[in-house]
């Protein structure tokens, strides 16, 4: 398929700058500078960006955990990104969320829930909001492997079904919930799409660190759902590249298998490789791509870092039961 220079350039740009947000958030983290934990989602930005592309205003996206630099990718813009990362007044949240609960209702981000898979619900809810204004809109919902296995997922893949509800359900399977390998918590190679067939879903596989066979399957999709034709799922296949967490060793898998994802599978490099070769893209201009927005980044931390830490008093403000 052929596509403008512009539009490949706007790929990289939104792979390179997930890839880049990503590690300066690991990089705060290990310097101690952001509270909480963090889970890394290095290796898989082309799973991100190439469903995100499909994207349209007023669309909704219920996030995950992992790849929290998806919000910067729908909107969030790095000065409230960073304030929230670092738990400060300038988040999205005043730094009540932090790293692992990010939102932004204006730009449809519906927030990200500690309790994985059980907010399945929620992109349901929002699809009854759409299919009640009659938008073309679409819920998009980002799970892993591990979550893609928990009840209240099947439960919303049932009620999205049943009532042809415009949600997309996205798996990034990375191949481990946790500690556990993919292939025994699940009884299909596909841990999602595998199953869609069960709720007369249509579905497709994609090579996660692919970011334009990605952007291919996940249009087609995305197309349907915007057409009325009810639910559908997207399963990217790509690795985790670093622990669970910040700090797991990662005793439970092999290193050599790693190293051979990151060696041959880097979505970044790739892409990046593929268009120099093409004339797209020059290694200056990569280069300086990096370098201007290393530059943002920075300034967005410096800002975060000078901006003032709700008070105790503030603590519960904003927060309904």
């Amino acid at each position: 398929m052929k596509y403008e220079n512009d539009f490949l350039l706007k790929l990289y740009k939104d792979i390179l700058e997930t890839r880049l947000l990503e590690v300066k958030m690991t990089d705060l983290y290990a310097e101690s500078r952001v509270p909480g934990h963090i889970h890394s989602g290095t290796g898989q930005e082309a799973a991100f960006a190439g469903v995100l592309a499909t994207r349209k205003p007023g669309d909704y996206f219920k996030l995950p955990h992992r790849v929290v630099a998806s919000a910067y990718l729908v909107g969030d813009p790095l000065d409230t990104f960073f304030g929230e990362i670092l738990a400060k007044k300038t988040g999205n949240s005043g730094g009540r969320g932090g790293i692992n609960h990010l939102g932004r209702l204006c730009d449809g981000v519906l927030g990200m829930s500690g309790t994985l898979g059980c907010d399945a619900a929620i992109p349901v809810g929002a699809a009854m909001t759409i299919e009640a204004e009659g938008r073309d809109n679409v819920a998009f919902f980002f799970v892993g492997d591990g979550a893609a296995n928990r009840g209240p997922v099947y439960e919303a893949m049932v009620l999205a079904a049943d009532w042809k509800l415009p949600v997309v359900f996205v798996c990034v399977n990375n191949e481990f919930a946790i500690s556990t390998p993919a292939v025994y918590s699940s009884s299909v190679p596909n841990v999602l799409a595998d199953k869609a067939a069960g709720y007369n879903m249509p579905s497709v596989v994609v090579d996660g660190t692919d970011v334009l066979q990605t952007y291919e399957g996940a249009s087609k999709i995305v197309e349907s759902v915007r057409a009325g034709n009810g639910p559908a799922v997207i399963e990217c296949k790509c690795y985790r590249w670093r622990g669970h967490f910040e700090g797991d060793q990662c005793a439970y898998r092999d290193p050599a298998v790693t190293e051979k994802w990151i060696q041959e599978k880097d979505c970044v490099k790739n892409f990046e490789k593929t268009l120099i070769e093409q004339g797209v893209l020059t290694a200056e201009q990569a280069k300086k791509m990096r370098e201007d927005f290393d530059s943002k980044m920075e300034e967005a931390i410096a800002h975060a870092e000078a901006a003032p830490e709700m008070t105790a008093d503030e603590i519960y403000d904003f927060l309904y039961v």
